[in-house]
């Protein structure tokens, strides 16, 4: 090759070194140097984002700045609904008493710590979003990698666990009436890309993060959000008590008991419209069943077989066991009291969460941990919430609690050489100690609600 041909080549590929420098430059959006350190920044969603509460007004998020370029993106807990009585919080007799959805009337301005109950609940929602001080170092809470990263909080205002698609119109028997907007698929993908087109996207590890009905949106808001926020190092996702059961649509009831919710809410929500949370996924991943929503733990294990799942669940949750049977299941409708109908709840979810482990054991990146009970603190309801006290497995080569499972999740090993963890407690009893503390923290905080047979119904 001639020196004139080395010296062309030389400047070609200088001039496309350059273009592609720019290139990644322009692409790079820096954060706002007025977004503050350590404190949480509210953000009001504006309407041209198509966000909104389930009454209409506007969607806020809250974002928790830190000298980290990790991110942790947690999605709040709040029950559900599919009526008048349920979306209105007014369902205090027969079969749906007590269920109902957290934030019927909106997100107020500053609610993360507008209050002293906000306040507290910004700071002990979950040990994972706690910015570690010598009031938690004194109760004896863990040190967890995401203290330290940049935290975005997504309330929950729509009641359909984040992955509703619909605007419904529900009466009263006594005339009132409300506009029900299902919109927690649009707010999900909302603040991701505000997130994005603000200088907080590509960050180095991600975590998507929820419980309750904040678990539910992390499942079936992950391939979404990890397409809007593109982790360059790594991801993972923790789902702590959003229980999506292996239960087809319009199957047998006698073999899938959890029917007969999923194919309400399937139609309330309009999860299988054009825009709808099962649409969407089957796009997305070709292992995804529309015709399951249990299929979502294959699909997502196949569609990124580099990060690593978690799903966690007390044995015993009797808010997930009520909100799956108590309106559904004739059986437990006809049960003569509380007691009886909390026992044969129970008695289902068990039933069907062996069924959910079997779908999870053949994948190494999907893991699970399941202890019995928390001494029926929030009814066993939420491994993460408040504390991780209570959550050991000690048997079978096991000696974990919850916090050794998170800590799993964001070891950053490739899942082919350390599969994620799977530990299912067979000891039938509770470690819990710790409840009279807690439990006053829950009565300030109302994380289980107080409406119904089932404190905890929102939760």
């Amino acid at each position: 090759m001639s020196i004139f041909k080395r010296l062309k080549g030389l400047f070609l590929g200088g001039i496309l070194a350059c273009a592609t420098l720019n290139a990644q430059a322009s692409d790079t959006v820096l954060p706002d140097p007025s977004i503050p350190f350590y404190s949480w920044y509210e953000v009001v969603l504006p309407e041209s984002s198509g966000a909104s509460c389930g009454n209409g007004t506007p969607m806020r998020f809250y974002l928790n700045r830190a000298q980290s370029d990790n991110l942790l993106y947690m999605m709040q807990p709040g029950g559900a609904c599919w009526d008048y009585s349920t979306c209105t919080e007014t369902a205090t007799t027969g079969t749906e008493a007590g269920l109902g959805a957290f934030n019927p009337d909106g997100i107020p301005h500053n609610y993360m710590n507008g209050t002293a109950s906000q306040s507290l609940m910004s700071s002990f929602l979950s040990p994972l979003m706690i910015r570690m001080d010598l009031a938690h170092r004194l109760v004896g809470e863990p040190k967890i990698e995401t203290q330290d990263w940049t935290q975005v909080f997504v309330p929950y205002c729509t009641g359909d666990i984040h992955m509703g698609s619909a605007v419904r119109s529900y009466s009263a028997p006594t005339g009132e009436w409300r506009i029900q907007h299902y919109n927690g698929l649009k707010n999900v993908e909302a603040v991701a890309q505000w997130l994005a087109d603000h200088g907080f996207g590509q960050p180095n590890r991600l975590l998507i993060y929820g419980t309750s009905a904040g678990g539910y949106g992390a499942l079936a808001n992950y391939a979404t959000l990890r397409n809007i926020l593109r982790p360059q190092a790594h991801s993972s996702m923790l789902d702590d008590a959003g229980t999506v059961f292996n239960s087809p649509f319009n199957g047998d009831p006698s073999e899938y008991p959890s029917v007969g919710l999923y194919d309400k809410v399937r139609d309330e929500w309009n999860m299988a419209g054009p825009n709808g949370m099962i649409t969407i996924n089957a796009k997305l991943s070709p292992d995804f069943d529309p015709n399951n929503m249990g299929s979502a733990y294959a699909a997502l294990s196949r569609m990124f077989p580099h990060d690593r799942f978690g799903y966690t669940t007390y044995q015993r949750d009797a808010v997930m066991a009520a909100y799956h049977y108590r309106a559904f299941v004739p059986a437990v409708i006809a049960a003569p009291d509380d007691t009886r109908k909390d026992a044969l709840s129970l008695a289902l979810f068990a039933q069907e969460l062996d069924l959910l482990k079997r779908t999870i054991n053949p994948l190494p990146n999907f893991g699970y941990f399941m202890p019995w009970a928390r001494n029926d603190f929030m009814h066993n309801h939420q491994v993460t919430a408040v504390s991780f006290t209570g959550s050991r497995i000690h048997e079978n080569g096991i000696d974990a609690d919850v916090g050794t499972f998170v800590a799993d999740l964001l070891n950053r090993k490739d899942p082919a050489d350390a599969p994620v963890m799977k530990a299912f407690r067979t000891d039938q009893s509770s470690d819990f100690t710790f409840s009279t503390f807690l439990s006053w923290i829950d009565s300030v905080l109302n994380l289980t609600g107080e409406a119904g047979p089932i404190s905890g119904h929102r939760a």
